[in-house]
């Protein structure tokens, strides 16, 4: 008898959270929960918990493959309809995805399984916004900001602060256009002042590497160009010479543009700003929808994600974000356990757990580590026999 790949699937999740400890959330009381199974991600919701006990109690009966919960906060957060919760605030949260119509290796798409060089993009992506844009622009704490797997193919981003809470859609909107650079122009940054003593003559001033904002975001890759020789011509043909390319950077340490005189600088300067605003945007590209949505409940950190069997893991503040790899570290299963499976449809060579699985043809029964055979249950790929 073919055993049901929901049923099944069902009891392994059910036994991990049995012996795991209890996923949590910051005021986890005042936040709206969903659970969802094999058609949908969320089939029910407007559950609440009076702890996180009781929530790991509901996963071990209820046995869902999905677990969401809200950025929000609310007074009545299983009331409805939605206007009966009484609104509190909201987390500040970032969802950054792997987009499932590429592949960042350059090949064919690799959804709806996940390869190591789509989840190396997004992590950049996610460390980019934290580092670049969170920490130094918004002044946000590593200790403030929650950041965990989603458990497929990407990373969510949480804010915890105070003064981020009653923040509306509008406000979380001028957040998101910030970060993709909207309103960004150059008149804003340089300034020409007049030179003492010399009526037509002046010099541009600017932000310096150590400015906050796009300003210093702008001087810190102008630098970065200009110290590179295969890139500083590009600024101008000017900075061939070692003279001019080290008057031009500790011209832009101190705030003085024009140090060098460029052409045209000022065009130049907003061609390159330009550039640079797109390649910041595209390298934190996040779901907007997430950010600006003050009611979204999204995966539960620390729950297993029903399209992989991974955990929605959060990344400790100590641990090196760079060299964090999900395929590794967020494993809710075993990899020294075996499970019986057919595969249903062909499987490219994916790492997990430390190691490198072969590829798999359709049609072939065989056993395979517990947390890989989980994987391709979730993904549809292979049924349990």
């Amino acid at each position: 008898m073919a055993l049901s790949p929901h049923l099944w699937l069902c009891e392994r999740f059910a036994s991990y959270y049995r012996g795991a400890p209890a996923p949590t959330l910051p005021r986890i009381e005042r936040r709206e929960f969903g659970f969802g199974g094999w058609e949908r991600k969320i089939e029910f919701r407007h559950m609440s918990f009076a702890s996180a006990e009781d929530l790991k109690a509901q996963l071990v009966r209820d046995k869902p493959l999905y677990v969401s919960a809200s950025s929000a906060y609310y007074e009545f957060p299983d009331g409805r309809p939605m206007a009966r919760k009484n609104w509190q605030g909201a987390d500040l949260v970032f969802d950054l995805d792997a987009p499932s119509d590429k592949c960042a290796s350059g090949g064919e798409p690799c959804a709806p399984f996940t390869c190591e060089a789509c989840i190396h993009k997004v992590r950049e992506n996610m460390i980019r916004l934290v580092e670049d844009f969170l920490i130094p622009d918004f002044g946000l704490k590593r200790e403030e900001m929650q950041l965990s797997f989603s458990g497929s193919r990407g990373f969510h981003v949480r804010a915890y602060k105070k003064e981020l809470e009653p923040l509306g859609r509008d406000e979380r909107r001028e957040i998101v256009d910030y970060i993709e650079g909207a309103g960004v122009a150059l008149d804003q940054m340089l300034v020409q002042e007049p030179i003492p003593g010399h009526t037509t003559m002046s010099r541009l001033l600017g932000p310096t590497p150590t400015t906050g904002g796009y300003g210093g975001k702008f001087a810190r890759r102008l630098v970065a160009m200009a110290s590179d020789p295969a890139l500083a011509p590009s600024i101008s043909t000017k900075l061939k010479k070692k003279e001019n390319v080290e008057r031009f950077i500790s011209g832009l340490k101190a705030g003085r543009w024009s140090d060098v005189q460029i052409p045209h600088a000022e065009e130049v300067f907003k061609r390159m700003l330009t550039g640079i605003k797109l390649q910041l945007s595209n390298q934190v590209d996040t779901d907007v929808n997430v950010t600006f949505d003050t009611t979204k409940i999204l995966r539960m950190p620390d729950t297993i994600h029903g399209g992989s069997g991974l955990l929605a893991k959060t990344i400790p503040p100590g641990i090196g974000l760079s060299s964090y790899e999900p395929m590794r570290s967020a494993l809710a299963f075993r990899m020294d356990a075996q499970e019986k499976v057919r595969v249903e449809r062909a499987v490219p060579s994916i790492q997990i757990g430390g190691q490198t699985m072969d590829a798999l043809e359709a049609g072939r029964t065989l056993e395979l580590p517990q947390a890989y055979a989980v994987y391709l249950v979730c993904k549809k790929a292979a049924v349990p026999v």
